[in-house]
């Protein structure tokens, strides 16, 4: 299955899925995201520093990055058409680029040009069919001593995950496939993935009992 298969087969409306990244993006990027970027990743940008964001979603990132380091270059990449759409029309207002890329792929990285102060991936490691392949690509693109910062679900309790809903959900194949993929790693998984990839973890911070945020340096600097 590729990876536009795989993402519909979880998020089923795709217009849906894009409303939700939409609604939610000022809860995931708040200050105690912004807090522990400054500590840990800000420490990598340099005049003329460049951000990659993997997996740009509708771009809000972008948006808030921009407000917060206006003299950084950022290029955002994505592929779903519609999240593509509106991180284009964002990119387009502030300055940034949005690149096409499917992160599953095992050379995505020789579609980007130039090199990278600052990776980062929110809410995609989870999604990916192979995970290992963003983290390979990025270490391609990081520079030595540059930061990569994750902000994904880790692994969690049931009870927990669905303690979440709004409403009790059925417990049915539906329930349980998203529970799989939302606690599919713990924090050390993604190390372990990090590592092997070319980065070492510097920093992390557990948001509540089911996300965390990782920073790792790039090896070699």
């Amino acid at each position: 299955m590729d990876t536009l298969g795989h993402l519909q087969s979880h998020h089923r409306d795709f217009h849906s899925f894009h409303d939700v990244m939409v609604d939610t993006q000022a809860g995931r990027f708040n200050e105690e995201y912004w807090d522990f970027f400054s500590k840990w990743i800000a420490p990598a940008l340099v005049p003329n520093s460049r951000a990659l964001d993997m997996g740009t979603g509708p771009g809000g990132w972008l948006t808030m990055m921009k407000a917060r380091y206006p003299e950084v270059g950022i290029c955002g990449i994505e592929v779903v058409p519609i999240m593509l759409e509106t991180a284009r029309l964002t990119g387009a207002e502030i300055g940034a680029e949005v690149v096409a890329v499917d992160l599953s792929s095992n050379d995505w990285s020789e579609n980007i040009d130039g090199t990278f102060e600052v990776g980062h991936c929110s809410m995609v490691l989870h999604e990916l069919l192979n995970p290992f392949s963003l983290l390979e690509n990025a270490a391609k693109l990081i520079r030595p001593g540059g930061r990569l910062f994750i902000f994904d679900w880790c692994r969690h309790p049931l009870a927990d995950y669905l303690a979440r809903k709004e409403e009790e959900p059925p417990l049915d194949e539906d329930t349980f496939q998203h529970f799989s993929e939302h606690a599919r790693f713990s924090p050390d998984d993604v190390t372990l993935l990090a590592e092997r990839a070319g980065f070492r973890e510097i920093a992390r911070h557990h948001r509540d009992v089911a996300h965390v945020m990782l920073a790792y340096q790039r090896k070699g600097g």
